[in-house]
């Protein structure tokens, strides 16, 4: 048996998850769906997901000083095929990375054989990590996992955390902020290997996952970079935008703190957070 791990990023995806819209038993009706069609696949939503996806999810995955990982994306075919095909185009070059176009409006139902095939290539359930287009994670993120995965070799199930990283962001037009920030299971970046082989990680809220699982939070390192805008509607984020234990930092301080896990973000125009002419 081999520890495969596997990135999963749900891209414009239109199902229930846990944003706030799609909680709770009314969360893929069809009224919700169709609201929320409307809203993922506007162009000038789309334009900015993937300006976030280019400057920090991609470059993360390119940068990993351990390679040998897999990362899927999760989208539906309602994503417009200009889009699906500039998405195949920014990852062709990429043999981590594969696109997964299901018509399923669950996430767990839309991973479920995925993972059982992965596990069955692996001969256990794989290792799984998740993140956000719009965020980045750490260059050593999967050589980090890797080694905590040796050491928890004769648990059945557990859940990692890399609670140390950067926010920046801006809401309604406010000039882009920097942050340092401490948030134990984190959505970004946080990992598990399940018991059952074709449950994803979604299948639980990632701030509880340390009740389910034994779990570890390595605060060595800087785990992921964390964007904060008007284009997210986790119910995190609607319940405070920059919380009280975010600390500020400079925007010379931010850069200098990308330094060991983010050398691919120094010197980048992160601007596109700003909706111009929303102040």
């Amino acid at each position: 048996m081999r520890d495969d791990i596997v990135g999963i990023c749900r891209f414009s995806f239109l199902g229930k998850c846990d944003w706030a819209e799609t909680t709770g038993k009314d969360g893929n009706t069809a009224e919700t769906m169709a609201r929320r069609r409307a809203m993922l696949y506007a162009p000038e939503r789309l334009a900015r997901r993937f300006a976030a996806f280019e400057r920090l999810c991609l470059p993360s995955i390119r940068a990993q000083t351990d390679a040998d990982f897999s990362f899927w994306l999760l989208t539906s075919p309602e994503l417009p095929a200009e889009w699906l095909a500039r998405l195949r185009g920014l990852c062709a070059d990429l043999p981590q990375v594969r696109i997964i176009v299901s018509d399923s409006r669950d996430t767990q139902d839309a991973l479920r054989q995925p993972l059982l095939q992965a596990a069955e290539a692996a001969g256990r359930p794989v290792i799984q990590f998740r993140v956000d287009d719009d965020d980045a994670f750490s260059r050593h993120h999967v050589a980090r996992l890797r080694r905590h995965a040796r050491r928890f070799a004769d648990l059945p199930a557990f859940a990692i955390s890399y609670p140390q990283g950067l926010v920046f962001g801006s809401y309604e037009g406010e000039p882009v902020s920097f942050w340092r920030a401490h948030q134990p299971f984190i959505g970004a970046g946080a990992a598990v290997r399940m018991r059952g082989p074709g449950r994803s990680i979604y299948a639980f809220n990632h701030f509880q996952l340390p009740k389910h699982f034994p779990g570890l939070t390595d605060v060595r390192g800087l785990g992921y970079v964390q964007t904060r805008w008007d284009e997210g509607d986790s119910v995190a984020t609607i319940w405070a935008k920059f919380p009280k234990w975010f600390q500020p930092l400079t925007a010379e301080a931010f850069q200098r703190d990308l330094a060991e896990d983010f050398p691919f973000l120094q010197g980048l125009d992160l601007g596109f957070v700003e909706r111009k002419g929303a102040a």
